[in-house]
């Protein structure tokens, strides 16, 4: 409660000063209804101890990337799944140039339905088809030409999850701020944010003549979580990432699925990691399913 009310005053003391210089509506804070469809694996921040990336799509069918949201330390019933249409107040980011940056008032984030998988479906389709994108490369023109930083396309071809081991645990500097607190933070949760000691690359090709191939990092907290289910429950990291492997490819290469990367770029340069997917049925399975039902 003690935070809510400090939160809520800062976010009155800033309006009003906003009124008072003049500031343009464009500059102010402004609710907004988000469906999320992605969010990234914790990592820590100097300025917000720990963050995660996330992004969704407006009522009016538009990326947004919101920050920073330090997920662990919302409230229970602040904590969205992915495809959650949420509510949250947002103003555009001064200190991130990228179009689609908004910060958020993480106190103000109010989840109002899950979209769920199977019976909502479609209206998961309606929301991400409109935006997807031929290939990688055509995304890389729009932040050529356009400044945008987000984006979806269905690869051609996934040929290879390729995983490599990392430090097994933070730098002493990430540490530190890991273990930074203030008046602001939600002390309810304790454990240290895990560190999981691999990185996951996907292998693919686009569907475009100007593709050579690429292999680039995933961050979705996803997969990350999905390693640590399979390690808990095989007590063997090889057997955890053999079973992560086989079920992330088997996802990708399934032929009654159409699977597509979420992309963006990371702050202050211009290079595309993916950052999510999205699975719905392939069309031709789709139809015949109904023509079944």
């Amino acid at each position: 409660m003690l935070k809510r009310y400090l939160i809520h005053c800062k976010m009155q003391l800033i309006s009003s000063i906003y009124n008072f210089i003049g500031v343009s509506h464009v500059d102010q804070w402004v609710k907004r209804k988000v469906l999320m469809v992605v969010k990234t694996y914790p990592t820590p921040s100097t300025k917000y101890r720990e963050t995660v990336c996330t992004a969704g799509i407006t009522e009016d069918g538009k990326w947004i990337r919101l920050y920073p949201i330090k997920f662990r330390d919302l409230q229970d019933d602040q904590k969205f799944k992915k495809f959650s249409w949420i509510e949250v107040d947002t103003i555009k980011a001064r200190d991130d140039k990228r179009p689609e940056s908004y910060k958020v008032n993480s106190d103000s984030i109010k989840i109002i339905r899950h979209v769920c998988s199977q019976r909502g479906i479609e209206e998961r389709m309606r929301m991400v088809l409109p935006l997807v994108k031929k290939s990688l490369e055509e995304i890389e023109d729009d932040e050529k030409s356009k400044g945008f930083s987000l984006g979806i396309f269905k690869p051609k071809q996934v040929n290879d999850l390729v995983i490599t081991e990392t430090d097994r645990d933070w730098t002493p500097k990430q540490k530190l701020y890991l273990s930074q607190m203030s008046i602001f933070d939600n002390e309810r949760h304790k454990k240290v944010l895990e560190k999981i000691p691999w990185e996951f690359q996907f292998k693919f090709t686009c569907d475009d003549d100007r593709c050579n191939g690429h292999k680039i990092i995933i961050t979705d907290w996803e997969i990350y979580q999905t390693y640590r289910n399979f390690k808990n429950r095989y007590k063997d990291e090889k057997i955890a990432l053999q079973y992560l492997k086989d079920k992330w490819l088997g996802m990708f290469n399934n032929p009654k699925n159409d699977a597509y990367f979420i992309v963006g770029t990371v702050h202050r340069f211009k290079t595309f990691i993916i950052i999510g997917y999205f699975i719905c049925p392939h069309t031709e399975y789709k139809q015949l399913s109904l023509f079944e039902s």
